[in-house]
């Protein structure tokens, strides 16, 4: 701890980032870098760019100094990137309250309004990893139910049987209709609609008469 201090002492700042310290902690201010779980009021999620970390023990002073504020639910720092994550209740605590106290430790805080483009795109990818965990998984299922047909012989494979194994492959590429390709039929009708045409047009047109023409083979 005392050589968390002593760095924190060897980049300690004496003003506030222009404009922050004296804004009020309102809604409209904190929305470039805040999000509200509970709505505008409520428990706030803000992100912040520390100056001065320099060492793994900054961050446990930086976390103790705000867990000291009222309000303050939790204090996350990140060293490698020189971010805080702040769970609070503006309403308790002004803003003005935690950059002094990061101040007072010999840090100071910006907002990091990239924080909110950051979220946007992690969820993204994850939802993007989901589209292609269904559409593969589905694809398998789909092969597995074609699998008889191609190695029963002749008169093994009952009608009733064939015809609940088609409809079941049919069935099996709704989700990927739906939830994988979904983004290009969503994107195909935004750009039709703006009349201008884009990769999503043939692509959705391409995956759409592909079904049309599979689900025509497959019942005849």
């Amino acid at each position: 701890m005392g050589g968390g201090g002593g760095c924190a002492q060897d980049y300690r700042v004496s003003a506030f980032p222009p404009g922050l310290h004296a804004a009020d902690a309102d809604a409209q201010f904190l929305a470039p870098f805040t999000t509200w779980p509970d709505g505008p009021g409520g428990v706030a999620l803000s992100q912040f760019q520390i100056a001065g970390i320099h060492c793994a023990a900054c961050s446990g002073i930086i976390e103790a100094a705000l867990l000291k504020l009222p309000g303050v639910a939790v204090a996350s720092v990140n060293p490698a990137a020189a971010r805080l994550a702040l769970r609070w209740r503006p309403a308790l605590v002004p803003l003005a309250d935690v950059l002094a106290a990061l101040q007072a430790v010999g840090y100071r805080a910006t907002p990091d309004v990239a924080a909110p483009a950051r979220e946007l795109r992690r969820q993204e990818r994850r939802q993007a990893l989901w589209r292609v965990f269904v559409a593969g998984f589905m694809m398998m299922q789909v092969m597995m139910m074609a699998t008889p047909a191609y190695v029963a012989g002749p008169g093994e494979l009952s009608p009733d049987i064939d015809r609940l194994l088609r409809w079941a492959s049919w069935v099996m590429t709704l989700p990927v209709m739906a939830f994988s390709a979904g983004p290009f039929f969503r994107g195909a009708w935004a750009q039709l609609r703006a009349r201008r045409l884009g990769m999503d047009v043939p692509v959705a047109l391409g995956i759409a008469v592909t079904f049309v023409a599979s689900t025509g083979a497959l019942f005849d």
